[in-house]
């Protein structure tokens, strides 16, 4: 049992057993961990942010272009790249705006909000990354396989089905990070606001 299920157990049932604390007290100890976790979402993102330029940069071999370059294809892998860097920039901003707002945050009731607008981003932006992974992978694949006109219809399907395949595979794995990665923080945060509502009432 982690300090915070300690407080509580201990707001809840005021048991002899456990220390008493106070609302002054105990708003503290809340505000500190919510904001070391909205803080930790903000460090990921950037890493994350850093991780996807540094891939980027380090899959534009010679043979890759040219691949790209020969299905006429180079001009919207650029555009969705600008697209894609100017939407994660805009949630990283989004993210450092709640750190700090959540910094400075007074009361229980501006706490609770702040931490509801704080999962609320997290979720946007957890299917924004999925959501335009998927677009991204499909587009490319389709305008790939079109582009191979010497393919019988069942070296079509063959090649689709397997495309399928991966992307499910691909976006299995990113849920499953973004799940461990910011699931585990936005928890936290909701466990804090459970805590925060005892106080309120």
């Amino acid at each position: 049992m982690d300090e915070l299920d300690l407080i509580k157990k201990d707001w809840q049932n005021r048991t002899k057993n456990l220390p008493n604390y106070s609302k002054d007290e105990l708003f503290p100890m809340i505000h500190k961990k919510s904001s070391s976790n909205v803080k930790w979402i903000l460090i990921i993102s950037i890493l994350e942010f850093s991780f996807w330029i540094i891939v980027e940069l380090l899959s534009f071999s010679q043979d890759y272009n040219s691949v790209i370059e020969s299905i006429g294809f180079n001009w919207f892998l650029r555009l969705s790249s600008i697209i894609n860097y100017t939407v994660l920039v805009g949630f990283i901003i989004v993210f450092f705006r709640n750190y700090k707002r959540i910094q400075v945050n007074d009361s229980a009731r501006q706490l609770m909000k702040q931490i509801i607008k704080t999962r609320s981003t997290v979720k946007y932006y957890v299917r924004y990354n999925i959501i335009f992974l998927a677009i991204i992978f499909i587009i490319t694949s389709t305008k790939i396989i079109l582009s191979q006109t010497e393919l019988d219809p069942t070296e079509i399907w063959i090649i689709t089905g397997t495309m399928v395949f991966i992307l499910l595979i691909i976006l299995a794995f990113f849920l499953l990070l973004y799940r461990l990665l910011y699931g585990i923080l936005t928890k936290r945060l909701y466990k804090n606001y459970k805590i925060l509502s005892k106080i309120e009432v």
